[in-house]
């Protein structure tokens, strides 16, 4: 289609929030919860060095409360690293002429969620996103059900499971959106990364760290932390329908339920509707 053959610049973010080198992972944190990002290019000068992304962090606060011969302090050891020694140095990047098309199969074979875009001289000039690919995709007129679409591999939480369970799903198994659901399989609460994020961001959370109360913080239920609202689809559900939802709810993922909407039997993820974009764009 002509949409994915156009320059990349034309739909992506140009006014950029960025982070210099030296920024404590803190504020990073609270900029990416305050304005509802995922990620910060971190630059030196005019010049993109690296991102710092939700999961980088997540993961660096699973790999320390997880190693058990740390002798430092969670915040010490973590929130006030520069974002450069936790994030990405070696970014792959875009120039504004790359055709949408080309940086969605970028997505696809890296498993990337964003890609920064630069000049030739090696200035940030813009960034897409994940997000970028649903509200193009919006655009378009798929004839797909959701059944279509989404993946089969599931991985969910009950109200009993804690904080640590969801670091650990995040990190090891790299999902990022979990249905909460009862004894009998209802979806109860939507969980996902970013409501993890903005928990450990959270002032409160921040001072039990600081009194090295990280086990408290870790042993909290999901339950008490589940932010997101509730949106769920069915196999036969229009896959445009659900793109719009997940626009409209703010959401990148979607537990896909059968038909009584008493089990979860799949979900609809941006990742897994790029797969259907990049065969459009063919």
């Amino acid at each position: 289609m002509d949409l994915f053959n156009r320059p990349v610049i034309e739909f992506a973010t140009k006014n950029v929030v960025t982070v210099g080198e030296k920024e404590k992972v803190l504020n990073a944190m609270k900029i990416m919860v305050n304005l509802d990002i995922r990620r910060l290019p971190i630059i030196r000068g005019d010049k993109l060095v690296g991102v710092i992304t939700m999961l980088d962090i997540l993961d660096a606060i699973y790999s320390w409360i997880s190693d058990k011969t740390t002798e430092g302090s969670l915040y010490s050891d973590i929130y006030m690293k520069n974002v450069i020694e936790i994030g990405t140095r070696s970014v792959i990047s875009a120039r504004p002429e790359t055709p949408v098309a080309e940086v969605i199969s970028l997505f696809l074979r890296h498993n990337f969620g964003s890609m920064p875009i630069v000049d030739e001289a090696g200035r940030l000039v813009g960034i897409f996103t994940e997000w970028d690919v649903l509200k193009l995709a919006s655009q378009l007129d798929f004839p797909h059900r959701v059944r279509d679409v989404m993946t089969r591999i599931i991985y969910v939480l009950t109200p009993y499971s804690t904080v640590m369970d969801v670091l650990e799903g995040i990190t090891i198994y790299k999902f990022r959106r979990y249905p909460i659901v009862d004894e009998n399989g209802k979806v109860v609460a939507m969980l996902h990364a970013k409501d993890v994020l903005k928990y450990f961001a959270d002032d409160e959370t921040i001072e039990k760290i600081k009194q090295g109360a990280g086990e408290e913080v870790v042993n909290n239920y999901v339950i008490n932390i589940a932010k997101s609202p509730i949106f769920l689809a069915k196999p036969d559900d229009s896959v445009i329908d659900v793109i719009k939802k997940m626009l409209e709810y703010d959401v990148g993922g979607v537990p896909v339920v059968n038909e009584e909407g008493t089990a979860v039997i799949g979900m609809v993820t941006e990742k897994t509707l790029m797969l259907l974009f990049e065969e459009s764009a063919q």
